[in-house]
Parts: C-alpha cells; sequence; structure tokens
C-alpha cells in the first residue's frame, strides 16, 4: 500500500486519526510502501521514500561485510603461506575497504565496548593458529599446510589438500576460521543491531526526536539519523535472515515474518513519530533475533547435519561442532527485555573449554555423543544454551 502526503495532510490525517480510520495515518513529505497497518504477508520490498526518493540507505553494511568476508576466506583457508598473503588479510582485517574497518568494529556499541580489547586478543590468537596451519614464514610452509589434521595435531580436514570444502583445525580439532566468524556474527552485527542502532536510548534522545520531527536530514541525504539507524539495523539484520528459515524447526516456525513485521512496522511507525510503537517493535525485534541466535548455536551442536556426520566420521563432524564454537560468541551480545545480555563472555569461554578440555579436544567423540546430563558432551552445551532462552532440544529439531 503507497499512501502519499499533501500540505494538508498533517490536518486531515489528525481528524481521520480520531476518527478510527487507520489508513489516514499520514506524514508529511514521506510516501510509507510498508507500513505497520496489520501486515500478514511480508511485502518482498523494505522500501520508505522522502520526496518520491529513496529515503534507506544500507550500503556500509555490505561494504563492512566484504571485509569480513575476505578476512574470512584467508582464515579458513588457512591461505598464509607467503608474506603478500598474509599482509593481504591482516589489511582487510585491520583497515577494511571505504573506511570500515573490521577490526575496529567489534563490540563497537558503548555496552559492549567492555569487551572490545578481550575479543580482539581472541582474534589475534586466531591468525597465530592459522600461521601455524598455513607454516607462515617458514620455508617448507606448502607441506606442513599440506599435513592432515588428527587428534593433537593441526591440518586440514577432508580427504584431499585440493578439495572445494577443505578447512583446517588446530590440534583440539576446532577449525578456528569459525571462531572468527562466529566473533564478527555477534560482535560486529548483532551488536549492530541490538546494540548501536535499536537502542532505546537513541530514540528516547529529544535531539534526534526534535531533529527527525523538523525532517532535518543528514548532510547530503534523504534521511533523518533516527530513520538511518533503524535501516542500518535492518541492514545488517539481513546477514542473519539465513538463521531464521525454519525448516520445520518448531522454534522459528514464524521467526521470518515476526522479523520482517517488526523491522518493516518500526520503520513504518517511525515516520509517523509513534515512538511507543517504535520502543515496541524494538522488543519485538529483540526478543526473536535472540532466540534465532540461540537456536542456530543449539542446532550446530546437535543438528542433524552434526549428529550425522558424528556417527559417520569425526573429521566430517568438525566443521560443524566448530560452527557452535563460533556461534557461542554471538550469544553475549543477544539481549533480553531489560537490555541485558542472556550470557556473559566469561560464560562462554567457560563453554567452550568445557567442550574442548578433554585431552582429546573435539576429537573426544565419545564425550561428545554423551547425554545432556553429561558435562562436555553436545547435548548438554546445546541444554545449557536453551535453558537460558526457554528453548528445549525438541524445540531446536525439526520436525520428524
Amino acid at each position: 500500500m503507497t499512501i502519499r502526503f499533501t500540505n494538508l495532510a498533517l490536518l486531515v490525517g489528525a481528524l481521520c486519526f480520531a476518527l478510527t480510520a487507520p489508513s489516514c495515518d499520514k506524514w508529511e513529505n514521506e510516501t510509507v510502501e510498508t507500513t505497520d497497518q496489520g501486515i500478514r504477508t511480508p511485502d518482498p520490498v523494505y522500501r520508505f521514500k522522502r520526496g518520491g526518493k529513496n529515503s534507506v540507505d544500507m550500503q556500509e553494511c555490505s561494504l563492512l561485510k566484504e571485509a569480513v568476508d575476505l578476512t574470512y576466506r584467508y582464515l579458513h583457508e588457512a591461505n598464509f603461506t607467503t608474506q603478500g598473503l598474509y599482509d593481504l588479510a591482516r589489511g582487510y582485517y585491520e583497515n577494511g575497504e571505504f573506511g570500515l574497518k573490521p577490526r575496529e568494529e567489534i563490540a563497537a556499541s558503548p555496552l559492549q565496548s567492555i569487551h572490545h580489547e578481550r575479543l580482539l586478543a581472541t582474534v589475534e590468537g586466531i591468525f597465530t593458529t592459522t600461521c601455524t596451519l598455513s607454516g607462515y614464514g617458514l620455508p617448507n610452509a606448502s607441506s606442513i599446510r599440506n599435513t592432515r589434521a588428527q587428534a593433537g595435531q593441526g591440518g586440514f580436514l577432508g580427504v584431499h589438500i585440493g578439495d572445494a570444502n577443505l578447512c583446517f583445525a588446530d590440534p583440539k580439532g576446532v577449525v578456528v576460521a569459525e571462531l572468527f566468524q562466529g566473533i564478527v556474527d555477534g560482535g560486529i552485527y548483532l551488536d549492530k543491531i541490538l546494540y548501536t542502532h535499536l537502542d532505546e536510548q537513541l530514540f528516547n534522545d529529544e535531539a534526534l526526536r526534535t531533529a527527525h520531527q523538523n525532517s532535518e536530514v543528514l548532510p547530503g541525504r534523504n534521511y533523518t539519523a533516527l530513520e538511518h539507524h533503524w535501516d542500518l539495523a535492518y541492514g545488517y539484520y539481513q546477514f542473519w535472515i539465513p538463521y531464521t528459515q525454519g525448516n520445520g524447526v518448531r522454534a522459528l516456525r514464524e521467526s521470518k515474518i515476526r522479523l520482517y513485521n517488526a523491522f518493516a512496522n518500526g520503520r513504518g511507525a517511525l515516520t509517523r513519530f509513534r515512538y511507543d510503537s517504535v520502543a515496541l517493535q524494538i522488543r519485538n525485534i529483540r526478543a526473536e533475533l535472540s532466540k534465532v541466535v540461540a537456536v542456530r548455536a543449539m542446532r550446530s551442536f546437535v543438528g542433524e547435519n552434526t549428529t550425522a556426520n558424528l556417527n559417520e566420521d569425526i573429521r566430517n563432524a568438525l566443521f560443524f561442532i566448530s560452527q557452535g564454537c563460533g556461534a557461542l560468541y554471538t550469544l553475549p551480545f543477544t539481549r533480553k527485555e531489560d537490555g541485558e545480555p542472556y550470557f556473559t563472555l566469561d560464560e562462554i569461554e567457560t563453554l567452550l573449554q568445557t567442550l574442548t578440555s578433554s585431552p582429546q579436544g573435539l576429537w573426544d567423540t565419545e564425550r561428545l555423543r554423551g547425554d545432556a546430563a553429561t558435562e562436555g558432551s553436545l547435548a548438554h552445551l546445546a541444554t545449557t544454551i536453551g535453558a537460558r532462552y526457554g528453548l528445549s532440544l525438541d524445540k531446536a529439531k525439526r520436525n520428524q
């Protein structure tokens, strides 16, 4: 539905609203193509205009992700066999592209900044381990990189070194590139969604509200500061959409539509200065997205892919379990209704330590296969995560 406005729209809109006609809710100079009026089926386009021109700008999100993805690729392939390749990876991580530097964006929100240096140290450890796996700085780097992983020895996981799905594990069996991805998914993308751009303090700020209500757009742009905050949150949410797909998982049955509606309805409410409705949608996004994050972590440990491969060959399961290890780092960036995180970083590192504490690390299949009462088992870890969010293991599994 498209609603267009005239100079008399504010007066007419106020009268119409008083007479309970919701279609008359209007804001001068704004075209609302996705509104909060009873959306049931998601519009395929999140689109808002001012003066007939687009007022949504999410380019920052894709530009930052490009540098992140390039960094991940070098880590995933343990491709530090030469100084030039190492420098490329470090360059993408530290300097990014177009002024957006992944290293500076990890846990950058005011509330999460206490974790910034600690997570940077973890990433440095990931780079160091990848250097070892690559044979970085050694004359026989290629032969070292060609070492097959086994318990107590880092190396590649796969049949042949040239396999398309090749990845590299440390001596504990952890594919460290997945730890990096988890830190990014939580420390950058979730942090920006839930702690930076959708923080209540922004939308309660009187100066920002006044500028928004006066249509004071940012220099050279076609949107207000509050609109841009909301749109950037929606932009970073795009990187989490794949995990909202239900595919028979009961806990995610309507997550994608609920999140779409919350983002679209909140943006529509913002254009009409309905700050109570904006706050409601922030709470909806916080609750539903936090659940998605938790289910993703749980399924990484006890989902069908992990279980099937664990029962067949641990070497095939290590990548999926390592994704779960990375997903642990996303949990401190989920957010409860009261604004606090569901997990602390200390708790996450304790869980990770418990999972890998066996002398064999993740190669200890007997321990991993233990039931939910067995500390260090995958079921125990998934149950521990789910309990914090009110989710059972059954809710995180596909319907049979």
